[in-house]
């Protein structure tokens, strides 16, 4: 395993042996845990360090942030601290166990030995850690079979209570099944099956419930991640009205198509919040109403709602892309919409009309604005200042459709436009 450590990052290099540096000086234990060890066994890149200490660990990260200068955040419910090192942080944890007050239930917890805190972990593959203590640097200690599982693509809880005590883990087990490949271990499975079938969701804090949904739906290409939801029925649990069939993992795999169309064609547009077009997928054919409480319920927020809830009032209007319509009508459609709706209705939509006029606004439209200001208008004595609204949406669309180049094109329309609106008026 030192062969392991001696691979990481180079960044964490020098940070590894200040920890060990400082451990040694104070006299305590000090561990590199968790996925942090799953991934380097595995040869993935590591971005965050998680540290146990047999210690204060409070007291411990202070101490480190303050040789290093950085800033230190700790949380004294839990006995944990994190200090940030520039886009990387680092995660201090005092050795811990937890006591469960009841299934679903945040645990209470005490200090213990690293042997304990690795217990409470939630898979074997989780349960490792390695010294970082100068007498034994670089050690295993694998105290429940973490390494062989990893080797075998094993994922297995650690106690038959496991998935009671915490049911979101039943929601990593698949993330973590389903990332690398590997499979739920035969008991584990039957026990996830069976706190499935007992509505243990029902026990869980919806928060958290959907913080362990996002990072499913964060997976790059989560497709099966979600094929595996329905297959073991969690979905349908975590809200009774959501209720998909083949065509909806088809529109998943259609999604997946689109953002990449997206991130190869249009990179000067913001970055997409992927994850938010898959949850689109899960609820698009929930009613709206029951859909805006999933999204209150489990503590969305705004504009993660409001994107959501979009696509209910706008499948039609998308939909009338399908015929023959001026360039302005696609923008009109369009441009009210989110990134976010655009490639799920890219998606949604499998016809070639529709998907061209996606891609004609999200290339050329989207970015067409008006030279003309309202100060241009005062100046030329445009009156009443009351008309300008009308005269600029009308003047942007005329733009659109007759694909105007200069400024002086745009106010020869606005003197025609201002004159239809005065006349109406």
């Amino acid at each position: 395993m030192v062969s392991k450590l001696k691979n990481i990052n180079s960044y964490f290099k020098p940070i590894l042996e200040s920890l060990s540096e400082l451990a040694d000086k104070l006299n305590v234990r000090v561990y590199l845990v968790g996925g942090v060890v799953r991934d380097l066994m595995l040869g993935e890149k590591i971005f965050d360090l998680d540290i146990v200490v047999e210690a204060d660990a409070i007291d411990f990260a202070h101490k480190f942030a303050d040789i290093h200068k950085k800033q230190f955040k700790k949380h004294h419910t839990f006995g944990t601290a994190t200090v940030f090192f520039d886009n990387h942080h680092i995660d201090f944890v005092t050795a811990r166990s937890e006591i469960y007050s009841g299934f679903g239930a945040l645990p209470r917890v005490k200090p213990a030995s690293l042997k304990e805190d690795l217990l409470r972990r939630d898979f074997t593959i989780n349960a490792m850690a390695i010294s970082l203590n100068k007498s034994d640097y670089g050690k295993l200690l694998d105290y429940y079979c973490g390494e062989k599982d990893l080797k075998s693509g094993i994922i297995r809880i650690l106690h038959d209570d496991s998935f009671m005590d915490d049911p979101t883990r039943i929601l990593r087990a698949i993330r973590f099944e389903q990332r690398f490949s590997f499979k739920l271990e035969k008991d584990t499975l039957k026990l996830a099956k069976k706190a499935i079938g007992k509505n243990a969701f029902g026990l869980v804090n919806p928060h958290r419930l959907r913080e362990e949904l996002i990072l499913i739906l964060k997976e790059p290409f989560p497709r099966r991640y979600i094929k595996r939801l329905y297959e073991l029925r969690i979905l349908s649990l975590i809200d009774k009205n959501i209720k998909l069939n083949k065509n909806d993992f088809h529109i998943v795999a259609r999604i997946e198509q689109a953002i990449g169309f997206y991130k190869a064609s249009f990179k000067r547009h913001r970055q997409l919040e992927e994850w938010i077009i898959y949850l689109m997928a899960i609820l698009h054919r929930v009613e709206s109403g029951e859909a805006a409480k999933f999204l209150d319920t489990f503590g969305f927020r705004k504009g993660e709602k409001i994107r959501i809830l979009s696509l209910y009032g706008n499948v039609d209007k998308v939909k009338q892309l399908n015929k023959k319509v001026l360039p302005h009508v696609i923008y009109k459609i369009l441009n009210p919409l989110s990134f976010e709706n655009i490639i799920f209705f890219y998606a949604y939509y499998r016809g070639k009309t529709i998907r061209k006029r996606i891609g004609i606004f999200l290339d050329k439209l989207i970015s067409i604005h008006l030279r003309l200001k309202g100060e241009d208008l005062r100046r030329l004595g445009f009156k009443p200042p009351t008309l300008y609204g009308k005269l600029f949406e009308r003047l942007l669309y005329a733009k659109i459709d007759k694909g105007f180049k200069t400024f002086k094109e745009e106010i020869s329309e606005a003197h025609i436009i201002f004159e239809n609106c005065q006349s109406k008026h």
